[in-house]
């Protein structure tokens, strides 16, 4: 868990160059918040504190909920999303190896449900103010928000895609918008290459496996390929998918969860382009932009049945291992 922690460093200072300091603000919000929450739920249930903290899985948790979260979004924001993802994503299951659903997706998933609106108001790509310093992010976070909200934010690239679609413009024409980068959305093209080298460390050092990664760019690049193919004006290709939204952090650092995801080397290839192909479909075809976090989830139920579908034989028998 400590080297993931490590590997979302390239991330965290590409955010905050990019976006300002408000992802630290909201970074320390959420360590603090879960750190304080886990032990509450260890000792109400009877579990020694100390060597479970131990572990930094739940910073890990608040880490991906700190980069879920818009800069410059109200404090509480944060708070509700980690008590939602610690104390019902993970402690409702019976804590860490025994939850069924990846906690940081289902805080997101709540927070998406019930304030759509504030997870939208990221910094706008074009405005000079879009960076920040630490007194005036903390100011926003906890003082003034509606200041940031009022012309000084605004969707996300993939929402802007949405949107731009709905009105029926063509790919050519929203190539045009300053919100597009040379591959992917602006600035997240940045932010998705920097959880790319993360995500190759981690492989690099065998924390992870390359199966789930493979898997998720696999199913999401072939959908984008083949919709670029059928359609190029109506939808967006490969490199769009790759480099904007939460691409890159869904690959390395999400999906590759070893609670909630296939255990065996097919089940891992299946479930990575499960959650790739959902999230491509969520996308173009769906009402919310990005659709990593409910693809991850919906997946995560698949899990078992993956893994059931694809036990290995054992040696000298005809039938597989139930």
């Amino acid at each position: 868990m400590r080297q993931v922690l490590l590997a979302l460093m390239p991330a965290l200072f590409t955010s905050v160059v990019l976006f300002g300091c408000g992802v630290l603000v909201h970074l320390t919000i959420a360590v603090s918040t879960a750190v304080l929450l886990e032990a509450l739920a260890l000792r109400w249930r009877n579990i020694a504190v100390r060597p479970h903290l131990a572990d930094s899985s739940v910073l890990v948790l608040a880490s991906l909920i700190a980069f879920a979260v818009p800069p410059y979004a109200p404090w509480w924001i944060t708070v509700v999303g980690v008590a939602v993802a610690v104390l019902i994503g993970k402690h409702a299951f019976g804590g860490l190896g025994y939850n069924i659903f990846n906690p940081a997706m289902v805080g997101y998933i709540f927070l998406l449900l019930c304030f759509p609106y504030i997870l939208n108001q990221w910094p706008s790509v074009s405005s000079p103010n879009g960076f920040r310093g630490l007194i005036d992010s903390v100011t926003l976070i906890f003082f003034n928000t509606p200041d940031l909200i009022d012309g000084r934010s605004g969707a996300t690239v993939l929402d802007h895609v949405k949107t731009q679609a709905t009105l029926m413009r063509m790919t050519s024409e929203m190539d045009l918008s300053t919100v597009l980068g040379a591959v992917g959305g602006r600035k997240w093209e940045w932010v998705n290459l920097a959880f790319l080298v993360g995500g190759a460390w981690l492989m690099w050092q065998k924390v992870i496996r390359w199966h789930l990664p493979a898997g998720f760019l696999l199913g999401l690049g072939v959908a984008a390929v083949f919709g670029t193919v059928a359609d190029p004006e109506l939808h967006r290709g490969l490199g769009f998918h790759y480099f904007s939204g939460a691409t890159m952090i869904a690959a390395f650092f999400i999906v590759t969860d070893p609670v909630t995801s296939a255990t065996t080397q097919r089940g891992m290839l299946l479930f990575g382009v499960g959650v790739g192909l959902s999230t491509y479909l969520i996308r173009e075809f769906g009402s919310y932009p990005d659709g990593v976090a409910f693809s991850i989830v919906m997946m995560n139920g698949c899990a078992p049945l993956i893994d059931r579908l694809t036990q290995p034989r054992l040696y000298g028998s005809s039938e597989k291992r139930t």
